[in-house]
């Protein structure tokens, strides 16, 4: 092989071999739901304690304030027994906190839904979710991609209908509903 071969091999070898090495396009500033789903518990948790949440708005995907709690407790009784937990990574907090008026693509918020049983013992029933992805990915939506899982290798994932739906009704802020702010309240 003439010199010129060889050096012409070697620089497309190397070009090849740096495509190949790229990053995913979700990498940190985008990351997969996997990668959510595994690392989520390394985000910054927003809620301090469990927001209780009544089974009727548990089907609403927002916390409840105070009144609410205690307004399913006297109607429902121990039926009211369920809460969430709000992780956000860096990206969504940073922008929750200073009320954005929408977030960044890459923010990430996550719902850990948790139910009280009888013995007042705290067990997860699963894990719902959004990311913000790129302009284009569900423009009429706010560009989210929901998520759900009670076991992380059984994912669900993408424009989820029945998160979609609800989340609509959030629309002036981002498709973010954000009543756990003031989850002491």
């Amino acid at each position: 092989m003439n010199t010129f071969v060889k050096a012409a091999f070697i620089v497309l070898s190397s070009s090849l071999s740096c495509a190949w090495s790229q990053p995913s396009p979700y990498s940190e500033a985008q990351p997969t739901v996997k990668e959510i789903a595994v690392g989520f518990k390394n985000y910054q948790r927003i809620t301090t304690d469990v927001v209780f949440v009544n089974p009727e708005l548990a089907m609403l995907c927002r916390g409840a304030s105070r009144a609410e709690v205690e307004a399913a407790r006297a109607k429902l009784g121990p039926h009211a027994h369920t809460g969430i937990l709000i992780y956000m990574n860096r990206l969504a907090a940073d922008a929750f906190a200073t009320n954005a008026g929408s977030f960044p693509v890459g923010a990430v918020i996550v719902k850990k839904k948790t139910f009280l049983g009888h013995r007042d013992r705290e067990a997860d029933t699963g894990v719902g979710g959004m990311v913000k992805r790129p302009v284009g990915y569900d423009s009429e939506h706010g560009d989210w991609e929901y998520f759900y899982f009670e076991n992380p290798a059984k994912i669900e994932s993408g424009q989820i209908s029945t998160c979609v739906q609800c989340h609509s009704s959030a629309k002036d802020k981002d498709h973010v509903f954000g009543t756990w702010r003031n989850a002491k309240d």
